[in-house]
């Protein structure tokens, strides 16, 4: 084992040349790699960090403006890698409760409350959720819709169903519609008319 008081042969490294934080002047989706910019450095196309990158992948690209910690392994600056990202006045913390959530910068937020046990998916003004799933959905609980229902296929209802309006079938009224060809008395009508 060597001893600490022989000599090393490397300078320590400063603290300082190892951590930096910087700002994110240039992305580069394509290549997954941005460039950074602390104080009077300027960093080449070097990789940011993903939340996930093995099985399980994460994709959420920083942004031009975003303040990142610049990790720079033996202080080397073209070794560096951009993690975390922290708050500024130009991008400001997202939330101050413990409801945990992403706002996305058209104004979309993804957020859940364990507070109030919410989940809320809000969307701007002409935008959709799409979802594929070719084994099924499955909702268990009431459902409330605001809107209109479009259904491309078939509906089963093991329960009652209610129109507190109407309901049409071939464009023919339930509630109004009328039946021609029977006679008062005990007979039956036949089938309903198209």
């Amino acid at each position: 084992m060597a001893s600490n008081n022989q000599p090393h042969d490397e300078e320590p490294v400063d603290a300082g040349a190892i951590v930096r934080i910087g700002r994110i002047a240039a992305v580069d989706l394509a290549a997954g790699t941005v460039i950074v910019e602390a104080g009077e450095v300027r960093t080449a196309a070097i990789p940011f960090s993903a939340g996930r990158a093995g099985k399980t992948r994460v994709w959420s690209p920083p942004s031009v403006g975003e303040q990142v910690l610049l990790l720079c392994p033996g202080g080397d600056i073209e070794g560096a890698i951009a993690i975390g990202a922290i708050a500024q006045n130009a991008f400001p913390l997202a939330g101050s409760t413990l409801r945990e959530l992403i706002a996305f910068e058209d104004g979309a937020l993804i957020a859940y409350d364990p507070e109030d046990h919410q989940l809320d998916i809000l969307l701007p003004a002409g935008a959709k959720i799409r979802m594929v799933a070719s084994a099924g959905v499955e909702i268990e609980g009431d459902v409330s819709i605001t809107g209109d229902l479009a259904i491309e296929g078939n509906a089963t209802i093991t329960g009652k169903l209610t129109a507190e309006q109407d309901v049409l079938r071939g464009g023919k009224s339930l509630k109004s519609h009328k039946h021609g060809g029977i006679q008062s008395g005990n007979g039956l009508t036949g089938e309903p008319l198209a």
